[in-house]
């Protein structure tokens, strides 16, 4: 009965829609690749770095730190240093995405122990998922400039009983500053930045963009389960003693052939411009995820007869799950409450493989684990539907 329902299945999904939707997947990723370039060392971008405006008062050293290390960030492009006025003007033109302004005296008053004036952030409205994320990853400088800080007032007390030309001594402190500064340049850890935060713009946009084709054959099982509840085949199937699991596998499984016909195009791609994400680990990464979210999409389709309602709420389940993943906003831009619940989005653990993979970082063993009590969740639901469900 499964080898049957397999082959009516399949003579039902091939039709115009299907069609549609692999030309669709072709597209997109000929598009991708078309506003694909490859900067001066050879890496692939999606499109081009972010500038900043650096406005210091003093040209001090911790300035000179910042940029340094702003320079060293892949998502952006040039530091400008400049006056406020230029930096306003640059802003206003949507040329840059924020301005560091380091107020007066801010180097005095980190080597003298005072408290420090606030170091003001200026961002560019037109961008305020951008300059949002920016300015979370700024606030880490602070503990760099402290450390610095500490270091050089132990410095300081030694220094002090030895020399008590006071001009001397500043010049000593100063040479201290500098050493210190430089060899936290060259540790990369002068400004503090997690991982995540960096957020390689071009692996961020693939690992969206795969989970999300991904879900997209979901919404064929959707219609041909609403095409079999129309024509009154379900009713009859079910008459006929046909167990839940061999309907929801077979249609399963006739998405499962259509999701690995569309990736093909998108396989060539990624060995083109991630070579280190293998085929192997997309398909671990997407199949899980499209088996969850087909026996949601079949739940949907066995409660509701109206098929314009079932694929607006399945598009809105989908985009909720990649939202959730972090594959819309980074995840250091969600509510608090959003990242608790991440979790019970299957995009998520698809999304975190594909991301992790690409930086040639091991995940743990829940990351694959998971996945499958997703299935077993989605799985449950839609035999909860199916069964109490009147057509």
């Amino acid at each position: 009965m499964l080898r049957r329902l397999i082959v009516y299945y399949w003579r039902e999904s091939c039709n115009i829609r299907t069609v549609v939707f692999l030309l669709v997947v072709i597209l997109l990723t000929l598009f991708s690749q078309s506003i694909v370039w490859y900067d001066d060392e050879g890496e692939a971008k999606l499109y081009e770095p972010l500038s900043v405006s650096l406005v210091d008062h003093d040209q001090s050293v911790i300035s000179y730190v910042i940029r340094t290390q702003l320079e060293d960030l892949e998502a952006v492009g040039q530091v400008h240093t400049e006056s406020m006025e230029q930096a306003q003007q640059r802003l206003k033109n949507n040329e840059i995405l924020l301005i560091i302004e380091m107020p007066e005296g801010f180097y005095e008053q980190t080597i003298s122990g005072q408290e420090r004036t606030h170091v003001r952030v200026w961002l560019n409205e037109q961008m305020p998922a951008e300059s949002n994320l920016f300015a979370r990853l700024l606030n880490h400088a602070v503990d760099s400039i402290t450390s610095v800080q500490a270091t050089l007032f132990a410095y300081q007390e030694e220094l002090r009983p030895v020399v008590t030309d006071e001009e001397l001594y500043q010049e000593y402190s100063y040479a201290a500053t500098l050493d210190v500064a430089f060899r936290l340049i060259k540790r990369n850890s002068m400004l503090i930045i997690e991982e995540e935060a960096r957020m390689r713009q071009f692996w961020y946009v693939a690992a969206s963009l795969i989970s999300l084709f991904a879900m997209l054959p979901a919404l064929l099982v959707l219609m041909l389960a609403q095409q079999e509840i129309r024509s009154g085949q379900h009713s009859r199937l079910k008459a006929a003693n046909v167990s839940w699991w061999q309907l929801t596998l077979a249609k399963v499984l006739i998405g499962l052939v259509w999701l690995m016909t569309g990736l093909v195009p998108m396989l060539v791609a990624a060995q083109r411009f991630l070579p280190q994400l293998g085929w192997w680990k997309i398909v671990v990464a997407v199949i899980p995820l499209y088996i969850s979210v087909s026996c949601i999409c079949l739940a949907l389709a066995y409660r509701s007869r109206q098929t314009e309602a079932a694929m607006l709420t399945a598009w809105m389940l989908l985009l909720v799950f990649l939202l959730l993943a972090g594959g819309i906003y980074p995840r250091q831009l969600l509510p608090g409450f959003l990242v608790r619940v991440q979790f019970i989005s299957p995009a998520y653990w698809s999304f975190a493989q594909l991301y992790e993979a690409m930086y040639e970082r091991e995940l743990a063993a829940g990351f694959y684990i998971w996945p499958l009590v997703t299935i077993a969740v989605a799985a449950a639901v839609s035999w909860l539907s199916m069964r109490r469900s009147k057509v």
